[in-house]
Formats: structure tokens, sequence, C-alpha cells
């Protein structure tokens, strides 16, 4: 058994010249590693300093049952997720809470949710229709799935008003990637101008929502196996953020989708 561990281990140090992080899993009677994938890039025009400089963990101990965008943003967006996903998919909803935003009517395989509270994600309804699991994991310390969700497992993964907050989002999106499955996945990036101010990066908090697009198509480009990378909705004019702001109009609407590619 000592020999076979040994050769385990060599094995998977040659795994790291591949761009690669190894995990051993934490069963004694089962031998094996898992591969995170890595992003090629990084986007380094970025500040990624935030106001609230505590742990993420503290900020999220409690419950918050409220939705973090006004109707409008949210039949939107239920409406790109009715067109661009497919009946019977399987579905992660990252950064998620009590609510996934999807059409009632979307027949899914299985809808899984991660976070960082899991009584919000306990409390979601369409997780519970498909009878999906929940994952908590601070993404901000430990930027993977690594451990909680397969390789090629989804066919869409989802993420709505949550990714200013990711300091690391090239290397959460590079595990997107290795989550969906290639040639097909999906990746949906949806947000507006509302967000908690002191847990975003202040390079998010500078931008304008046009440039925040640009950023979050950097971050596809900059974690590497995506293709047709496009941006929807009509957010990101400045009379309708001028608008939002003065509270005659509602949140802007912007999300960015991306299809996985067929590299590994």
């Amino acid at each position: 058994m000592t020999k076979q561990i040994h050769i385990w281990l060599i094995a998977c140090l040659l795994l790291l010249h591949h761009r690669t992080v190894v995990t051993a899993l934490s069963s004694p009677n089962e031998v094996s590693c898992v591969q995170r994938r890595l992003p090629v890039g990084r986007v380094t025009a970025l500040d990624r300093i935030k106001i609230d400089r505590q742990s993420d963990d503290n900020f999220y101990s409690q419950p918050n049952l409220n939705v973090h965008a006004d109707e409008s943003f949210r039949q939107k967006l239920s409406e790109l997720y009715n067109d661009l996903i497919p009946e019977g998919s399987v579905v992660l909803d990252m950064m998620s809470s009590h609510v996934s935003h999807l059409p009632p009517n979307k027949q899914l395989e299985r809808l899984d949710v991660h976070g960082m509270n899991a009584k919000e994600l306990i409390a979601n309804e369409a997780r519970k229709q498909t009878d999906g699991n929940y994952f908590v994991r601070n993404l901000n310390e430990n930027p993977s799935f690594v451990g909680i969700c397969g390789t090629a497992e989804y066919d869409a993964v989802l993420c709505c008003v949550g990714v200013q907050y990711l300091e690391e989002a090239e290397t959460v999106i590079a595990e997107v990637g290795r989550i969906l499955k290639p040639g097909s996945g999906i990746a949906i990036v949806s947000f507006t101008n509302r967000f908690f101010y002191q847990k975003a990066l202040t390079g998010w908090i500078e931008r304008g929502m046009k440039e925040r697009a640009r950023l979050v198509t950097d971050y596809f480009r900059a974690a590497g196996g995506f293709d047709q990378i496009d941006i929807a909705g009509d957010g990101m004019s400045a009379i309708s953020q001028l608008l939002s702001v003065g509270g005659m109009g509602g949140d802007p609407y912007v999300a960015v989708v991306a299809k996985r590619n067929m590299d590994p």
C-alpha cells in the first residue's frame, strides 16, 4: 500500500506541470487525485482592494432572504435563462441564495446551489424541487470547486449579482470551465449597479456598467476555455444608469454569456 501511495504522489506532482492543482480525496481506502483548472492569464489593470477587508464568513453569517435586484431585472434574467438553458439540464447556481431566478416552467434534471449561507441555500425552492445539492464555500479563500463539483458535470453555471465580490474571478471562472461540459456548457454572469459596496472590488465600483461588462468578458478570456463570449441586456447606456441612480429608472440589467469550448 505504501508503494502505491508513493507512485500516486509522483504522478500527481507531474500533473503540476500541466497547470493543475492536486488534492487527495478524504477516504483512507481510496487513493485518487482531482485536478483544479487554472486560468491562462490575469487582468492586471484592476484594483482588487475592498473597503471592508474582514472575512466574508462574518459578513454572510446571518441569512439574508431578500432579493438584490428589482422585478424588471429578475424578469429579464429569467427570460434569458429560459432561452439559453435546455430542458433536462444539470445546473449550478453559484454565489446563490434562497432564489435562483429560473423560470418556473423550466424542467431541470438537477439544480445545485452554492453560496455563503447554508440557511439561504436550504430555502431555495428551485433546488428543493429537483432534489439538488447545496454547497457552502468562500471562493475568496478557496477559489475552486474541487471536492464539491465534478469535472464536466454541468450544462450551465449561473452567477447572478455576485461576480463583483470575487477577488480572483479569473481563477474561479477557470474552475467554472472545468465543471462545465466541453463543447456545450454555458456560463451566464449577470449584474446590476446595486450591490454591497463595502464588499465589492474597488475596481468594480470605479467602473460603469459598460466597463464592468468588458471586465467580465476579460475574466472569461483570462480564464481560458471559453468561446462566443457575448453581452446581453439594456443596462450599459449612460441614460439607464443615470435614471437608476436618480431613482427614476429600474436596476440596469447586463449579462455576459460564454460557451465552453473543447479545450482541456
